[in-house]
């Protein structure tokens, strides 16, 4: 299809859910750097295409972290020559990491997503902005389409909105993410929901605690308090036998701070480059940081990526941008 061709059709969940029903050997496409909704999304579509005897498999550039086991463990993926290609989470292309590129640079049918920010990439998007997690748009269109929520489902689902709402205490943990939840409880009551909040918000390994300690010494704060920063050098990570999935939750700790409003967590990669994950507070809007540089995200929590530089040169113009950005909106806000 030539690119002046194309046009995203947003649809509803009926038609999703139809379209879902009529596919046959698809690969589910998930973000690089997994996270809860994810991995979540994924293999509850995985676990909805088993159920309509239909072959599918979730595929990631990058390995799912341990602490989605209760999800992934004892699932063996067939595998077949694709015949679509969908995305669940995934805002851009670009996320799609170190895929194959028959699978990165291919037609997408159709995008599952919540992120204000999708680039509607696919040929079709079933969305909500306004929900927490793609988890959420799922429950969704499971509720209005009379789908049996099984206790697979449950857990996958439960993890991706506990896991985007951080533990329910972001910003975008609204009413209808806490009456998915509660629906979910009551339907399996018994699965274990304090232990995986326990490992997906409290536990760390020791390599983790150390490299915490040293990234909060080294913490960067503007002039006024309300910007901060912290660095994370890929050395420390191989020193400290911390793997990438570990520091996933690393970029709440600038948001620790008293009256920080833009917290910014830079990660260097092993070929140089950067990721950068943005968090904001009360009344900062940190997808205006991402944008910047070409990223996206949440309105409370973005990202972006630079692809070289002097890690203290970067830092800086992270830290000018977002005070830059930041000021602007008090601005306005006054």
């Amino acid at each position: 299809m030539e690119q002046s061709e194309f046009v995203c059709k947003e649809i509803d969940s009926r038609a999703a859910y139809a379209m879902l029903k009529s596919l046959r050997d698809v690969h589910i496409l998930i973000h690089r750097s997994p996270d809860g909704d994810c991995v979540g999304g994924g293999y509850a579509l995985y676990h909805m295409f088993r159920q309509l005897g239909i072959r599918s498999r979730v595929c990631c550039a990058d390995p799912i972290p341990e602490m989605f086991r209760d999800i992934t463990e004892g699932i063996e993926f067939e595998d077949f020559e694709p015949q679509v290609r969908i995305s669940v989470d995934v805002a851009d292309r670009k996320l799609f990491g170190d895929l194959p590129d028959e699978d990165k640079n291919a037609e997408i049918l159709l995008c599952i997503d919540h992120h204000i920010s999708n680039m509607h990439y696919a040929e079709h998007l079933y969305w909500n902005p306004h929900s927490a997690a793609a988890c959420e748009v799922l429950f969704r269109m499971m509720q209005e389409n009379d789908i049996p929520l099984t206790r697979e489902l449950a857990l996958c689902l439960y993890t991706g909105i506990s896991t985007d709402t951080g533990c329910f205490q972001f910003s975008n943990a609204d009413a209808a993410a806490f009456d998915a939840v509660a629906q979910i409880k009551k339907a399996f009551p018994d699965l274990p929901y304090a232990r995986l909040n326990r490992e997906f918000f409290v536990l760390k390994s020791a390599g983790r605690i150390l490299l915490d300690s040293r990234l909060m010494q080294n913490i960067q704060l503007s002039a006024d308090g309300q910007v901060a920063l912290i660095y994370l050098p890929y050395a420390w990570m191989e020193e400290l036998h911390v793997s990438s999935d570990e520091v996933d939750g690393v970029a709440n700790l600038p948001m620790q701070i008293i009256g920080v409003e833009i917290g910014i967590t830079c990660k260097q990669q092993q070929d140089g480059s950067y990721r950068i994950s943005l968090r904001a507070g009360d009344h900062a809007d940190v997808s205006k940081v991402a944008n910047r540089f070409g990223g996206g995200g949440h309105v409370k929590a973005s990202g972006c990526s630079i692809s070289e530089g002097d890690p203290e040169d970067v830092c800086k113009m992270l830290m000018d941008v977002s005070a830059a950005v930041w000021q602007g909106e008090k601005a306005e806000q006054a």
